[in-house]
């Protein structure tokens, strides 16, 4: 059963190896210490399954109108391909009805993350 709670400080280790899996063949690297600035001064939501924690997505309000844009958003690999980005982007839609609008940028150096914003943007 797939969950979904808010980020605690403690998490932050595993989140971040989950993250590093996620975007290992990313053009982009990113320090620790970056990675922890960025979900430590965003709203957090961890996704669990079965207790363990798979995914994380990141927010930052953009102003006072209900948007928000999507820092972080990531998968452990195994469970990529099952539909978790998407759930989780609609469940935060409709769980917490402050989010009017939500704002994906484009990775461009990872091909399955630019197709999954692709998507996302036609569909929400």
């Amino acid at each position: 059963m797939v969950e979904v709670k808010d980020f605690k400080a403690g998490d932050c280790n595993t989140l971040w190896n989950i993250n590093r899996n996620a975007f290992r063949k990313s053009l982009k690297k990113e320090s620790y210490e970056d990675f922890k600035s960025i979900v430590e001064n965003s709203i957090g939501k961890v996704i669990f399954l079965e207790n363990e924690i798979i995914g994380a997505i990141f927010l930052k309000a953009q102003n006072d109108s209900g948007v928000f844009k999507v820092e972080k958003l990531f998968i452990a690999p195994k469970y990529q391909n099952r539909g978790l980005g998407y759930f989780i982007l609609t469940h935060l839609s409709e769980e917490d009805n402050s989010i009017k609008k939500l704002e994906l940028d484009v990775d461009e150096s990872s091909l399955k993350a630019k197709k999954f914003c692709e998507k996302m943007k036609k569909e929400i």
